[in-house]
């Protein structure tokens, strides 16, 4: 049984049906809907289409909402042309429209001016030119071109040394969430996170809507790097967004920095993705590079949650073989390594029984041999989510009655979700458990599992109940 999970972007290449279906055929946990590119009724469409098929292919999909944020980008060309900026020239920037030259190039950033700093570094087309700032002033901002290039008409900008002030949700994210939620999308993605106070905001913004949907953190900024704990500590999830990652930090800096986030994440019991250029040769080609797979096994071994596809499946010719191949490289990779290997095993820094509770059942499935799973019964998620943190080698079943939960349980890794009947008393909880266990036919009647739950089973809080039960042995216990 395949571990970590797969999340896939949908996009022009993808978005039918029957590419859909055999997508999730061949793996896919996730669907991620990018608002940067399409109109949010086709997204709130895909999110419908998702849905319906999953429910065919009688499958739990997660469909996660990216945010598309404060992407800055440069202004319109004189002409559309590509500008040629040589080594050693000057360039003004400014923060109104201009048909930009090799001397004045408009960077869609209002406080342009008030932000940049001489000596900072200026970064355009994905950190293909670099820029240094030599003067500041009301009326631009003055760079000499370091590494020069050709550059077209609105791309991306980057300030690797700026703490930028605009905030990371902005009014076309407030339209995303609006659409989202009204589309039940299980997580959105929060992008150019810069604080913890990006997802505070964020959160009450989700919440003045009616709706408590979880919020995945993107990590892809300098200063999110600087708060990375305070950041998830306030997240629901969190994503290692290499792409934008990869411009604000030295490139080998981010091997690294994938590690600590990944590290964070388990400490703070959320799930998290690793993404970008994961198998991007498949865009185009049939088979990734050797290196392309590595990258997916060491982000097996460092305990990712989930590994994303990209533009693998949103605008590759091969976007069910890019899930297929990803499902293979796990699985192997998978095979390859003790639960006990890398960095994600990490306690939450308060003291939390429920941790306790998650660990003692870890110990018993990893020692009895008989024990063919924990089935955790959960109304919220979080048991399940917590579970999933302690990486036991022996599978999670997610059982929850509500169909959400069991969508947002298709991220955390290791963890199987089976929608079940409501358990009304503790003397139906293991009913249940049977019933959904067998019906499901993940487990034979006589197998033993470690049922995990929180008592009394009508609220929601600390897990406190760990039984050793066989499966089909329900209407014997007494209580």
């Amino acid at each position: 049984m395949r571990r970590t999970k797969i999340v896939a972007t949908l996009g022009p290449a993808s978005l039918h049906r029957d590419t859909i279906a055999a997508m999730i055929r061949a793996g896919m946990d996730v669907a991620r809907l990018n608002t940067s590119h399409g109109t949010l009724e086709g997204h709130a469409h895909a999110a419908a289409l998702v849905r319906e098929v999953a429910a065919e292919e009688g499958r739990h999909v997660a469909v996660l909402m990216d945010l598309a944020g404060p992407k800055l980008r440069t202004g319109e060309t004189e002409f559309t042309r590509t500008l040629e900026l040589v080594p050693g020239h000057e360039i003004r920037l400014v923060n109104y429209p201009v048909a930009g030259t090799e001397s004045l190039l408009t960077v869609e950033y209002s406080r342009l001016t008030e932000d940049v700093q001489v000596g900072e570094r200026v970064l355009l087309d994905d950190g293909h030119i670099e820029l240094e700032v030599v003067r500041s002033s009301p009326e631009g901002v003055d760079c000499r071109v370091v590494a020069g290039g050709s550059l077209g008409p609105r791309k991306g900008v980057s300030f690797p040394g700026t703490n930028l002030t605009t905030p990371a949700l902005t009014d076309k994210d407030r339209a995303a969430i609006r659409v989202g939620v009204e589309a039940s999308v299980d997580y959105f993605g929060l992008s150019f996170v810069r604080d913890a106070d990006d997802v505070v905001r964020t959160r009450e913004f989700i919440d003045s809507l009616g709706y408590d949907t979880p919020i995945i953190a993107k990590i892809e900024r300098r200063q999110a790097v600087e708060h990375l704990d305070e950041i998830l500590a306030e997240a629901d999830g969190a994503m290692v967004a290499r792409g934008d990652l990869g411009v604000e930090l030295p490139p080998e800096d981010v091997p690294v920095q994938q590690r600590l986030i990944i590290a964070s994440a388990g400490r703070n019991m959320i799930p998290v993705i690793t993404a970008t250029q994961m198998l991007e040769s498949m865009i185009d080609a049939p088979r990734p590079t050797r290196a392309e797979a590595s990258d997916v096994a060491n982000a097996v071994w460092d305990l990712s949650d989930a590994l994303m596809l990209s533009g693998e499946t949103a605008i590759g010719r091969y976007p069910v073989a890019s899930v297929a191949m990803m499902d293979r490289i796990i699985v192997r990779a998978e095979e390859s390594i003790s639960e006990s290997d890398g960095i994600g095993m990490a306690a939450p820094e308060t003291d939390d029984h429920s941790y306790v509770v998650a660990l003692a059942a870890r110990s018993i499935v990893e020692s009895d041999l008989n024990m063919r799973g924990i089935a955790c019964f959960t109304k919220s998620g979080y048991t399940a989510l917590l579970l999933s943190k302690v990486h036991p080698n022996a599978p999670v079943f997610g059982i929850s009655p509500s169909e959400s939960v069991c969508r947002r349980l298709a991220l955390a890794r290791g963890v199987t979700p089976i929608l079940s009947q409501t358990a009304t008393s503790s003397e139906d909880l293991l009913h249940v458990v049977d019933s959904s266990l067998l019906g499901g036919r993940y487990i034979v009647e006589g197998d033993e599992v470690v049922v995990v739950a929180s008592l009394p089973v009508r609220a929601q809080g600390t897990t406190n109940f760990l039984k050793l039960h066989r499966v089909g042995d329900a209407a014997e216990y007494e209580w």
